[in-house]
């Protein structure tokens, strides 16, 4: 069994870019916990809804995660905060200390200022919290791998193409519990559909969910066999 933690800044970011690949991890008896921060508040239409947002987002989110299968540990902060501070970086630190995962998954930076400063916290905790130091945030762990989910803006480069296509639909599934979230303007299932086929014809299958791995950390060859 491998632990996989994704970081995210909202609860439905991670199962709208990588929730067939969170599928595939649970049918594989693997344990993946997503932690995130967003609560839903702004999501209202009307003068003073922000409120209920928040307990429908809350509710729809929990339901979401049960049919994925994965854990959800979230921070239910309010939307437009500046999720790159201190106190947050800290809580991804200890977040990958708690959880001690193998793979990490994370934003990148080509979106907008949230998701963009949670992909610089997480890639910096990563590193942060293999070292011996913040000793209230747990013991050290340094999770082996790390990578970028691919969000609307897309990737600067893709390294890794994974086969959604056998837990597609119960992607899709997960994805409907925030389908009030787009409105009229977008329906998630039709562009999410053309997305992930489009990436899924890349490597020749029906679906499929990009990733771009992180070598920040450059991967140490001790034997040059490894090269190939």
């Amino acid at each position: 069994m491998k632990r996989i933690l994704v970081l995210s800044a909202h609860p439905d970011d991670a199962v709208s870019t990588m929730g067939g690949t969170i599928r595939n991890f649970v049918r594989n008896g693997d344990e993946v916990t997503v932690f995130a921060f967003g609560n839903g508040d702004e999501d209202y239409q009307e003068p003073g809804g922000s409120e209920e947002a928040v307990r429908r987002y809350k509710a729809h989110a929990l339901k979401a995660y049960e049919l994925l299968g994965a854990t959800l540990d979230c921070l239910w902060l309010p939307d437009f905060e500046d999720f790159q501070t201190r106190e947050l970086y800290r809580e991804c630190i200890r977040a990958i200390r708690k959880y001690r995962p193998d793979i990490v998954f994370a934003h990148y930076w080509g979106e907008y200022f949230q998701h963009h400063g949670m992909a610089t916290i997480s890639r910096d905790a990563w590193n942060q919290a293999q070292w011996a130091c913040s000793a209230d945030l747990g013991k050290p762990w340094a999770p082996a791998k790390y990578y970028h989910f691919c969000g609307k803006d897309g990737l600067g480069e893709t390294t890794h193409i994974v086969d959604i296509s056998d837990t597609f639909e119960e992607k899709m599934r997960a994805v409907a519990a925030f389908s009030f979230e787009f409105g009229d303007a977008y329906k998630p299932d039709e562009a999410l559909m053309i997305e992930n086929a489009f990436v899924g014809s890349k490597i020749g299958v029906k679906y499929g969910e990009a990733f771009q791995r992180s070598f920040y950390f450059p991967e140490a060859v001790k034997s040059i066999e490894t090269l190939f």
